[in-house]
């Protein structure tokens, strides 16, 4: 899976949603989500609310500290499983 995959923003809404301490409505790909507030009941509420929004269930393997540590791990983590946005026209 490449680097650096640009985060489509239904995601982003979701993540937000789950950082009580992100201030405004957007969020670095290095950002320490930790940092801006989610825990592990976050992750819990976080992970429920991504597969049922795009219909994925997130294999155990990748439920690590390491995934969850930023914005842009977790989409790495998740990209393979949600359908791409479609681009604007």
């Amino acid at each position: 899976m490449p680097d650096n995959l640009p985060i489509p923003p239904g995601f982003l809404e979701i993540l937000i949603a789950h950082l009580p301490y992100a201030l405004g409505d957007r969020i670095a790909e290095d950002d320490d989500l930790a940092a801006l507030g989610l825990d592990s009941m976050g992750v819990v509420q976080l992970v429920t609310d991504l597969e049922e929004t795009f219909g994925f269930e997130l294999p155990d393997e990748l439920l690590t500290e390491d995934t969850f540590a930023t914005a842009g791990s977790l989409w790495a983590a998740v990209a393979e499983f949600v359908t791409p946005e479609p681009a604007d026209v």
